[in-house]
């Protein structure tokens, strides 16, 4: 009896020791064959592939030889095999994760990679549903070129594929795309080789709700336009600091969440999406320094936004457009870091009626010599919504930051806080302790954004 005890987890059904062991790595869970009879073949009945080869690589293990390296590899490579095509296969695969770090020694005995190909087109059936494909690489490797079927697999609901130290993955044209089910993708230094692969991926995910892209520097140097099109998508998340230049169109009903990191572009443009909750925008011309971008269509997409955070890097907006924002009815927080001048807080201001929180963050959020305009007649936010302004500037303010910020304290008729970091900012302090004030609005000087001394 007190065997039996030590040993229930072995009366468990299979189907929850298969779950159990769906959280080990495989090659931990195929160990446990050797219990006893019992769990000979539990581990098959996982259905979840989840391996990573970081223990066949010198890289990560000083004490492994290159001959060592390259018998372990053979040995990790040997065993998916096994488990892919052997007859110890897990079939069906309906979740898919590899994390593979290529190393000297595949170079060696691998000069083009066939059986990661032969793996991903394996798994690629209607019976998986997540796929998370990573790979890292130390020398010079052929890129990988994903299979087709891999877009075909109905009943994937979550895509990812990443590179980590270059653009390793490439997309040859996508002409047929039957992702129903997916609703997150996220791509991650991976090469589109035309205009239209992005399109013809999105239009066959019909009910994606989230977008993740990171490409890095080489991945769309030859592409002129990106388009988003896509009727269900509700996140879309963008980065990359530099290397594209072209234009981006965003069509997207029903986005409730967009952040766009792109510091190197010729232009933006975005539909209207009535749902929109929360946009971020770090954006920057393809001209580099003090260059110029086109951000209308941009504005009239994001008009229906109730928080927005904006950056634009010693880039200028025309004063055309600013001069025809649309009203930002909903905007109730607005976050200002990098922006080239005063006229775009002015006018942001004018537009958003209903503002109640407005942050000023980086260095100098203004960059330029210039003089600060107090917007006519005075913005109907300041006169009844504003009720906290941040200013979280290192580096201190400027003569005409400062006059920026006393605007707002004595217009702020209903202002309650006002937030100043650092605390080091002598004159700022004097000349806000000061200034008359529209209401009985509390100054909080800090070295840090969450506290400080008041007044």
């Amino acid at each position: 009896m007190m065997d039996e005890e030590q040993d229930r987890i072995s009366n468990l059904s299979d189907d929850v020791l298969a779950h159990i062991l769906s959280f080990l790595e495989l090659r931990d869970a195929f160990k446990t064959m050797i219990l006893s009879k019992r769990w000979e073949k539990v581990w098959t009945l996982t259905h979840i592939i989840n391996l990573n080869n970081k223990s066949c690589v010198r890289r990560f293990d000083q004490r492994l030889s290159l001959d060592k390296e390259i018998r372990r590899r053979t040995t990790f490579i040997n065993f998916i095999n096994g488990v892919l095509f052997g007859h110890n296969m897990i079939f069906p695969v309906k979740a898919f994760t590899l994390s593979y770090y290529f190393g000297y020694a595949d170079f060696i005995r691998y000069r083009h990679s066939p059986y990661i190909i032969k793996w991903v087109d394996a798994v690629s059936t209607n019976d998986l549903e997540k796929f998370d494909f990573s790979i890292s690489i130390d020398c010079t490797f052929p890129d990988l070129n994903m299979p087709p079927t891999l877009f075909q697999c109905q009943n994937l609901v979550t895509l990812s594929l990443e590179s980590i130290n270059r653009v390793l993955i490439r997309f040859d044209v996508l002409e047929t795309v039957y992702l129903l089910s997916l609703k997150y993708l996220r791509l991650v230094k991976v090469r589109f080789e035309e205009e239209n692969t992005l399109k013809n991926l999105l239009s066959g995910c019909p009910v994606l709700e989230e977008l993740y892209m990171e490409p890095g520097d080489t991945g769309f140097k030859s592409i002129p336009h990106f388009y988003f099109i896509s009727p269900s998508l509700k996140i879309l998340k963008w980065k990359r600091e530099e290397g594209f230049r072209g234009y981006f169109v965003v069509k997207a009903p029903k986005l409730e969440h967009l952040h766009f990191v792109e510091h190197s572009m010729l232009g933006f443009s975005m539909s209207v999406s009535p749902s929109l909750v929360s946009v971020v925008m770090d954006i920057g011309s393809s001209f580099g320094h003090h260059g110029h971008i086109s951000v209308e269509k941009l504005f009239q997409g994001i008009s229906n936004a109730q928080k927005l955070e904006w950056s634009t890097h010693h880039t200028f907006m025309a004063k055309v457009e600013l001069d025809n924002l649309p009203e930002f009815c909903n905007l109730t927080h607005l976050k200002i870091g990098s922006c080239q001048d005063l006229y775009f807080v002015s006018s942001i201001i004018q537009h958003s009626p209903h503002l109640k929180h407005l942050i000023f963050d980086k260095d100098h959020f203004i960059s330029g010599p210039m003089t600060w305009m107090p917007p006519v007649p005075v913005p109907s936010c300041l006169i009844s919504h504003l009720e906290t302004v941040e200013i979280i500037a290192p580096e201190g303010q400027t003569s005409y930051e400062i006059e920026l910020i006393l605007y707002l304290l004595h217009m702020g008729k209903v202002l309650k806080k006002m937030v100043v970091t650092p605390f080091s900012c002598i004159d700022l302090r004097r000349k806000l302790w000061e200034s008359p004030k529209a209401s009985g609005c509390k100054i909080v000087f800090s070295d840090f954004p969450a506290g400080g001394t008041s007044r």
